[in-house]
């Protein structure tokens, strides 16, 4: 018995720091790339290479097991849905990862899609043909804990100028901004995320959001004004953003709690073990 209650510490103790090291990764946009951009044959141009270099990043960094390789696109169809689909094809993905489309966004294919998910994809809403709708939007602002229960566990999500609704339930603090210019210019962040992609591809089109708020997430691409119009991080969930590695932030104070009871029990063993001898 006293060896199972040692060893239950000991495992608590671990899962807890796996669960920080597993946080996925996200990029969030006040683009709508998937309304300016087109492709060759063999080739993504302008805005759908942003966004084939974005579903990249994410394939780089997600916490989740090989048998949720799927990229799942919520609620896009039309222009929107070839757009994610065209990004998605031309990616270095294509042939290790499944593409999955569900057009039709409810509770029920939301529910059913975010389970076999490895990185979600949110279309500019009404910034592109067959995007998002406002009821569909309400859709995922109902189920802000699950998105953040999703990345949290190590999925990517990949989300666009649309209402991000969903975003402002998670994170009061992490406001959206409703501005439109031209123009943007990639941080020295946002080139190591997007390798090959320039501020020529990235300003193809005018851009619709920025966030203010922004704390440590990285800011990926900024507009006129110093706008922080892409963000971004390696890992970290919505409520607890934290920049990569994961496992070299500060851990919490409940964890340093559960490590040192862990250890003390492992020392009162010790002693133990030490008088019967």
């Amino acid at each position: 018995m006293k060896h199972h209650a040692l060893n239950t510490i000991v495992l608590a103790a671990a899962a807890v720091l796996a669960g920080a090291a597993n946080a996925g990764p996200y990029i969030l946009a006040g683009t709508d790339a998937d309304d300016h951009g087109q492709a060759t044959a063999t080739a993504n141009q302008e805005g759908w290479l942003f966004m084939q270099r974005a579903l990249e990043s994410l394939a780089s960094s997600t916490g989740l097991t090989t048998s949720k390789r799927v990229v799942v696109s919520l609620g896009s169809e039309s222009s929107a849905l070839a757009a994610a689909q065209s990004a998605f094809n031309k990616s270095s993905l294509a042939g290790t990862w499944t593409f999955l489309s569900v057009p039709i966004l409810s509770q029920a294919t939301f529910d059913s899609a975010i389970a076999s998910a490895g990185i979600v994809m949110l279309d500019s809403g009404g910034n592109v043909g067959g995007g998002l709708t406002n009821g569909e939007d309400q859709i995922l602002t109902n189920n802000a804990t699950a998105l953040n229960s999703f990345v949290g566990l190590g999925g990517g999500l990949f989300s666009q100028a649309g209402d991000y609704g969903w975003l402002s339930a998670l994170v009061p603090g992490l406001t959206r901004i409703a501005q439109s210019s031209t123009g943007l210019t990639l941080t020295p962040a946002g080139t190591t995320a997007f390798p090959g992609l320039t501020n020529a591809d990235l300003s193809a089109g005018p851009w619709h959001n920025a966030f203010g708020n922004v704390g440590a997430i990285p800011v990926l691409a900024t507009g006129v004004g110093s706008a922080n119009v892409i963000i971004g991080s390696g890992a970290g969930s919505f409520t607890a953003p934290e920049n990569p590695p994961p496992v070299s932030a500060i851990p919490e104070p409940e964890t340093y709690a559960l490590m040192l009871a862990g250890l003390g029990a492992i020392g009162a063993y010790a002693r133990r073990r030490r008088k019967s001898v």
